[in-house]
């Protein structure tokens, strides 16, 4: 379906009131909206596929205002373990990764409308100046390199990659992630490291790089604490799958990360989002593990809403993506595009 009719078809919905009826009809399970970066330009490009806009998160937050009622990521955890109840159309706000964009464009935003919202954040990117989470570098070569193919050695020997269009860009950056996100650290790297060394010369320069990628540092993220709207999780240290670790080393990238932003806020750290969090990125290990370091809760990245008595060890998100359709959005927040999705599948 072109993106035109993909627009015509939600307008369509928005216009008949489905959304309005969805909305009423799950009143009573609270919502979790995932974003990662809000941008100034509101580009277009690839690159920024998982941003939007400043206009249309205003547009989005003022909807969250008007129609639903935004409480705490922490007072969410506490009506879905059934001690405090559960107002209509609840909506936590999160953000995942810790991007600077957060704190200059989000967090404005945020305190024009009086919302509240969580920001996880990888520690040991914190402060950093030109580093990149792994998922990210993949992003970043695909989309600046000029050559129209990447090869990627496999166990079967060896893939290739179109990246020749845009399209064919998202499809191939995709597909690699996927295939890297079940690699170790190491393997990855390695893997990594071959794809920059095949686009060494022949890079686009991107003059949206560091408002897309650069990372908040301490001050900031205090700042944004003791505005008392924005509450600080875990995302890691390094942004590694769970599922691909160690017991050891699972535990050292909850503990470690838990230990950093206690240090620097001096309050507690209970919440927690997996790194991409589907079903194969965490396991019943993990739990045991955020459950045994003092966390109280963690978020997964699993379409859907959360009813009372919901596992909080592996809380539903819906993710937010770019677009300028502002139906879309609301196909999203109301549950109806994750419903058709699964249908479709």
């Amino acid at each position: 379906m072109s993106e035109l009719l993909k627009s015509a078809f939600y307008t369509s919905m928005h216009v008949t009131g489905l959304f309005e009826l969805t909305r009423y009809l799950n009143r009573k399970n609270g919502l979790i909206l995932t974003y990662h970066g809000v941008l100034e330009t509101g580009s277009e490009n690839y690159v920024n596929r998982n941003c939007v806009s400043r206009e249309m998160f205003d547009r989005q937050i003022s909807w969250v205002k008007k129609k639903c009622t935004p409480v705490s990521l922490s007072d969410m955890v506490q009506m879905v373990s059934g001690k405090k109840k559960m107002p209509p159309n609840a909506v936590a706000i999160t953000f995942d990764d810790g991007f600077r964009n957060n704190y200059r464009v989000a967090f404005p935003v945020l305190k024009k409308h009086d919302v509240p919202a969580t920001i996880f954040i990888t520690t040991d990117f914190i402060g950093s100046k030109g580093e990149k989470l792994w998922t990210e570098r993949i992003d970043s070569i695909i989309y600046s390199a000029t050559i129209r193919r990447l090869r990627l050695p496999t166990e079967n020997g060896e893939d290739l990659f179109d990246i020749s269009t845009p399209e064919n860009k998202i499809q191939s950056s995709d597909k690699i992630r996927k295939y890297l996100k079940s690699k170790s650290r190491d393997e990855r790297e390695q893997h990594i490291m071959e794809l920059e060394r095949q686009i060494e010369g022949m890079r686009s320069f991107i003059d949206e790089m560091d408002e897309r990628y650069d990372f908040l540092d301490w001050d900031e993220v205090s700042q944004m604490v003791e505005s008392g709207l924005i509450e600080i999780g875990s995302h890691t240290c390094s942004h590694s799958i769970l599922s691909t670790l160690t017991e050891e080393e699972v535990h050292s990238e909850l503990l470690n990360s838990k230990m950093a932003i206690e240090a620097q806020l001096n309050k507690p750290c209970t919440l927690f989002s997996y790194p991409n969090g589907t079903p194969s990125d965490f396991t019943h290990r993990d739990k045991k593990v955020l459950q045994k370091l003092g966390y109280e809760t963690a978020l997964s990245q699993i379409d859907g809403l959360n009813g009372v008595g919901e596992d909080i060890y592996a809380l539903k998100r819906i993710n937010i993506v770019r677009s300028p359709n502002f139906p879309f959005f609301l196909s999203k927040a109301t549950g109806i595009w994750g419903k058709m999705k699964r249908l479709s599948n």
